[in-house]
């Protein structure tokens, strides 16, 4: 794990225990198979506030900057495949 990781994996700790079920796993997953733009995307969502992230990702509420519509699609496709674990 590079120095990279451990820092996103850091900021996937938030203060909703919802959003750590998503986030954490899903680095843990798909970070080494993402490109630097999904990379760069996913630490934009992640300076999102922790509600506004929630409502994003749990709510399926709409957000503004449609440059996060791709990793907020592959997050989303990850929790789906997921809800039976």
């Amino acid at each position: 794990m590079d120095e990279l990781e451990k820092k996103i994996l850091w900021q996937c700790r938030r203060g909703l225990w919802e959003l750590d079920a998503i986030l954490i796993p899903f680095v843990e997953k798909y970070f080494t198979k993402m490109d630097k733009k999904e990379i760069d995307d996913f630490r934009k969502l992640l300076n999102y506030e922790d509600i506004e992230i929630f409502d994003i990702l749990v709510n399926k509420k709409p957000f503004e900057d449609k440059n996060l519509e791709k990793i907020v699609e592959m997050i989303n496709r990850f929790q789906d495949s997921n809800l039976g674990d």
